[in-house]
């Protein structure tokens, strides 16, 4: 038996078309099929981390626009007041949170503090919300 080189130029060829198109039908299944998604696990502590800071975010939230008007953020908002030394009120500069102290005498003395006091105040405040927040959750 006989093998013309033109019978083997068409077999080549023809290998040749095959393997382009699983390379090309390979590409398109590829971009076709979603990857899939990373797993990400979240230790416990994490996880109790991350809904602290969330809570005590929303509290400090709630405390800029509305006031302290809940049980607990009365009693961070006390606490801040009795380091302080006087009873404080919030407002607001722009977009920023800033601190006023009222004098002891029915509020007759009411005096901007700085925005360093300020920052200062908001810093702390966000360190005994998140203190308190931290012992509701162990309780």
């Amino acid at each position: 038996m006989t093998i013309n080189t033109y019978q083997v130029h068409n077999v080549l060829r023809a290998y040749g078309r095959q393997l382009s198109t699983g390379k090309r039908l390979a590409r398109q299944t590829a971009k076709e099929t979603p990857a899939p998604a990373d797993k990400i696990t979240i230790s416990t502590e994490a996880r109790k981390k991350s809904v602290v800071d969330k809570v005590t975010s929303d509290i400090i939230d709630r405390i800029y626009h509305e006031g302290p008007n809940e049980t607990l953020e009365k009693e961070v908002f006390k606490e801040l007041e009795d380091e302080f030394g006087n009873p404080l009120s919030i407002g607001r500069k722009g977009t920023e949170m800033v601190f006023r102290a009222i004098g002891k005498r029915l509020g007759e003395d009411i005096q901007d503090l700085s925005q360093e006091d300020s920052d200062r105040l908001k810093a702390r405040l966000e360190e005994i919300t998140r203190d308190k927040v931290q012992q509701n959750m162990l309780q």
